[in-house]
């Protein structure tokens, strides 16, 4: 049960200063792909796909793979709400979504970045939900600062407890 609490826990605080940038800034600093890199970074931040290099890396193949994918298969289009079915826009979005997560996978295999959730954000981008380069920065933003946020908090896991010494002599 301990365990339960403190990754959930750990989970939640990793997210706490996108979330806040997010409400105090009114832009996209919390997105669904950073909750899955959350749970890992809180339940197994000694693996291999926790390593900052992949969670970042994988993210940002992610991205650049979406972006090229979107604005040459599907610019202007935006999944918002199911585009009518077979249409060129609803062919365009698919056929979008599925070569993101093609190229996404191929770039993270290649370069050994695998971080699963980034095939999550190369389908936000290349579906249109964050498509712009303003947004691909700010995917990338927030991701960095996961992973700072990430390293603030094993920091303060690992600080030394101070000795209590008894005052009383």
């Amino acid at each position: 049960m301990y365990e339960a609490l403190r990754e959930s826990a750990t989970a939640g605080a990793l997210l706490v200063v996108v979330g806040t940038l997010a409400v105090v800034t009114g832009r996209t600093f919390l997105f669904p792909s950073l909750g899955p890199s959350a749970f890992l970074l809180a339940t197994r931040p000694s693996a291999p796909v926790s390593a900052p290099r992949r969670v970042a890396g994988g993210h940002a193949l992610g991205v650049l793979a979406g972006l090229v994918t979107y604005h040459a298969l599907a610019s202007g289009v935006a999944v918002t709400a199911p585009p009518p079915a077979l249409t060129g826009a609803s062919a365009s979005l698919a056929v979008s979504g599925v070569v993101s997560v093609v190229v996404t996978t191929a770039g993270m295999v290649a370069a050994d970045l695998r971080h699963a959730p980034a095939c999550a954000t190369t389908l936000i981008v290349s579906l249109g939900l964050l498509s712009s380069p303003a947004d691909a920065l700010l995917v990338v933003t927030s991701v960095v600062l996961l992973l700072a946020t990430h390293r603030a908090l094993l920091a303060v896991e690992r600080a030394p407890v101070p000795a209590v010494t008894d005052r009383t002599n």
